[in-house]
């Protein structure tokens, strides 16, 4: 039998080619693909990178599905099951939205594919008693279970060249915006630390990046992880949170296993935004230029995000969080407008309030990349989103590139070992390139290059 898995796009412009920044390893899938029997031959599609075939040869489709990829998502199942296939969903935007999801798909899983429950959903596929729904929650261990992805599958596509590898799933905090928290329910799982060992040991890529969302989650576990990662000679990046400022052992422990960046969402400088998204706990005593010069010490370059769109927000803080990225020298930086992802308190609460200019924004016609889709306190939608715009476009102009360039932590040891200053210049000239092409991009749909939809 075959087994398809698809990895939609957001969208595309026709002849026109995809953003590379958005082109890593589709993980989930090749992690899906290794949970498989044998008996099944697998195929991965990734959209991003490949042409959608107009007959599917296939036994049944596996669709991954996130928020800004469900219309797409949406689009190619229609297709597919109208030829006579199978379509199973999967993916974060399944935990959020189940009732959309059945809608569009034969099948669907609901939480992590670990534990049992993806044999036993192909096992019911085969025997004609495939379920609509599928709660991976009745499954729920607290260690997560590993499982060797089908990197093969991987093969010729053009990814980055990072490895990408996880190590731990879910965030124990519970901020108001975060699609990640309503996912997982504020639960965190992890794997076995002599389980992730052997999956790098397989990597061939000397970059790793570890898709976790949240790899600091728990500081003693971090610690035994990086002591054995160690003696591997690896780089690698991933999310951290600035309370790390208060782990000497942590740091050094991360500075020695390689750690070469970590994305840290500050989010606001503002302690009053920070309560109100459910993010007091950010809030340090020492001051976030103070953190951010401990954590350069040990070498730590950091990718810092910032949001923009609570009520407590006026355009001179855009304006002031900018100057401030720029002046800690930042490696890189998002500065991203509020999005209320569905299934969110923060949906939810912008919802009752009437704020909310179109409920199913994700699911809207002529919906681009970086439009606001609620009505902030004191911009207009089109105002918030021109500013965070002309603040990412500020932050990697070449003369701020330039300002940025420090020896501790973004270029260090640019003579004996230039690895860390070439990733800093390649890094901000690819994000300064994406950054113009994200912005209007389509979400899901395929347009021509005057915006009319093909698909």
């Amino acid at each position: 039998m075959k087994l398809t898995l698809i990895q939609p796009s957001v969208g595309k412009i026709a002849n026109k080619p995809y953003i590379k920044s958005w082109t890593m390893e589709p993980l989930a899938l090749a992690t899906l693909a290794g949970l498989t029997p044998k008996e099944f031959e697998v195929e991965l599609i990734d959209e991003r990178i490949d042409e959608l075939p107009e007959f599917y040869d296939t036994d049944v489709v596996g669709i991954t599905v996130e928020t800004y990829t469900a219309k797409r998502a949406y689009s190619i199942a229609k297709e597919i099951r109208s030829q006579g296939v199978k379509v199973i969903m999967g993916g974060i935007h399944v935990n959020l939205m189940p009732d959309e999801v059945m809608k569009h798909c034969d099948s669907m899983l609901v939480g992590g594919a670990e534990g049992g429950i993806w044999t036993q959903i192909l096992n019911d596929f085969k025997n004609n008693k495939l379920q609509k729904k599928y709660d991976a929650n009745s499954y729920f261990q607290k260690e997560l279970e590993h499982v060797t992805p089908r990197r093969d599958l991987y093969a010729n596509k053009g990814y980055l060249p990072l490895g990408l590898v996880e190590s731990g799933r879910g965030c124990p905090f519970t901020c108001e915006f975060c699609a990640i928290t309503s996912a997982h329910k504020g639960k965190y799982r992890y794997k076995l630390v002599d389980k992730i060992i052997e999956d790098i040991n397989n990597i061939p890529q000397k970059m790793l990046y570890f898709a976790d969302d949240n790899f600091v989650s728990k500081f003693s576990r971090t610690k035994e992880l990086c002591d054995a990662m160690a003696p591997l000679n690896k780089k690698w990046f991933s999310h951290g949170t600035i309370n790390m400022a208060n782990q000497p052992e942590l740091l050094k422990k991360l500075q020695k296993s390689g750690c070469s960046n970590l994305l840290i969402g500050f989010e606001s400088l503002n302690e009053d935004t920070l309560k109100s998204m459910g993010k007091s706990w950010a809030v340090v005593k020492r001051g976030y230029a103070e953190s951010i010069k401990i954590l350069r010490d040990y070498g730590i370059s950091i990718y810092g995000t910032f949001v923009f769109g609570y009520d407590q927000d006026k355009p001179e803080d855009i304006e002031k969080t900018l100057e401030f990225a720029i002046e800690q020298k930042m490696c890189l930086a998002a500065f991203n407008h509020l999005v209320p992802y569905p299934g969110t308190p923060l949906y939810s609460r912008f919802e009752k309030e009437g704020r909310l200019i179109d409920k199913e924004w994700w699911l809207k016609d002529g919906y681009n990349f970086g439009e606001v889709s609620f009505s902030p306190k004191n911009f207009t939608p089109q105002e918030l989103s021109k500013k965070c715009y002309d603040a990412r476009m500020d932050f990697y102009k070449f003369s701020n590139i330039l300002k940025r360039v420090e020896f501790n932590a973004n270029c260090r040891d640019p003579f004996s070992d230039p690895f860390q200053a070439l990733a800093f210049m390649s890094a901000n000239f690819v994000s300064q390139k994406g950054i113009k092409q994200r912005q209007n991009w389509p979400i899901g749909n395929i347009i021509d290059k005057n915006g009319k939809i093909l698909n």
